[in-house]
């Protein structure tokens, strides 16, 4: 059989997808490229794995137990991949950090210098990743580590907390309710909201699936990137649920940010592999101390919302 490791990625994509289109966006492959790689990983195996109709891909019988054979192959290439690189890092003395786009904008800068001041032979290498990857680069061994925001769906990782905010909704400078201080979940779990084009734990978590029992979100427009995110919402595409460090440090004209008093605070997190690193450990260390020290920006309901006497004023 020749079977490559591509054919197993699409298989998988496609299989969790539900969809070749969906499955093409997350892979940065064409459709009908992703459908010939599929037709070439059923003839290398001699038998389908999926019934196709106009509107749905559905496994065969067959196909089920070979996902659950290829999901097992992926973790173990996924681990092999991420030791290979740890063990390239570790020859070079080099640490590579991934970060999740709008993550900890408010303490990375000062965790940059601490890091280089304690360990000045050492050599960092940064790298953003948007929404497409919300394990800043863990899930394919990409990094060393990440500063990311849990939950995301990745095995074999720890996740050590280093800070939390608050989480807000992100409205149209017109929304209804942009005079309100502050907002409560039930106030916007109808309205359409914008998402990450990344299905699984964290999207959902950014959509308050949790909290919404088991109505579907109304989802309208999805997006990578907090840019895209804020002009989507800007357009009146919907709304977004999004962190306070994003109103307080992205903020711009037809956007509006009030915090969700209801909804638990988000988590800022360093996320590695189970790999013994005292580089990875210094950073922990240093995001820790440098998160502790730093001064929580003025809220933002009080930042954004004038007060009483000046809201009557004459302009």
């Amino acid at each position: 059989m020749n079977i490559q490791f591509r054919h197993i990625r699409s298989f998988i994509a496609v299989a969790s997808e539900g969809n070749f289109a969906r499955a093409a966006t997350r892979l940065h492959v064409s459709q009908p490229a992703l459908s010939q790689t599929i037709i070439q990983f059923e003839q290398a195996i001699g038998f389908p794995v999926f019934v196709r109709t106009t509107r749905s891909v559905v496994l065969t019988a067959a196909g089920q137990q070979v996902l659950a054979q290829t999901l097992k192959f992926e973790k173990a290439i996924d681990l092999f991949v991420g030791e290979l690189h740890t063990i390239r890092s570790a020859l070079k003395d080099t640490l590579r950090v991934g970060f999740m786009i709008g993550t900890a904008v408010q303490f990375l800068p000062a965790i940059v210098r601490e890091f280089e001041k304690l360990r000045p032979n050492t050599q960092l290498q940064l790298e953003e990743f948007n929404f497409s990857d919300p394990s800043a680069g863990l899930r394919d061994g990409k990094v060393d580590c990440a500063i990311i925001r849990p939950p995301i769906d990745v095995d074999d990782i720890e996740i050590v907390e280093f800070a939390r905010e608050k989480c807000v909704v992100c409205l149209p400078s017109e929304h209804r309710l942009n005079s309100a201080t502050s907002v409560s979940l039930a106030d916007i779990l109808d309205e359409p909201i914008i998402a990450a084009p990344s299905h699984g734990t964290w999207r959902d978590y950014w959509l308050a699936t949790e909290h919404r029992h088991g109505r579907p979100a109304k989802v309208s427009f999805e997006v990578a990137t907090v840019e895209s995110e804020l002009q989507a919402v800007a357009s009146g595409k919907g709304i977004s649920i999004t962190s306070e460090s994003t109103g307080h440090y992205y903020a711009r004209p037809g956007v509006v940010f009030r915090p969700i008093d209801d909804m638990p605070e988000c988590v800022m997190a360093v996320g590695f592999r189970r790999t013994p690193n005292t580089r990875v450990a210094d950073f922990i260390e240093v995001a820790k101390l440098v998160a502790g020290k730093m001064v929580t920006p003025e809220p933002i309901a009080t930042r954004a919302r004038p007060a009483a006497k000046d809201r009557n004023a004459s302009p």
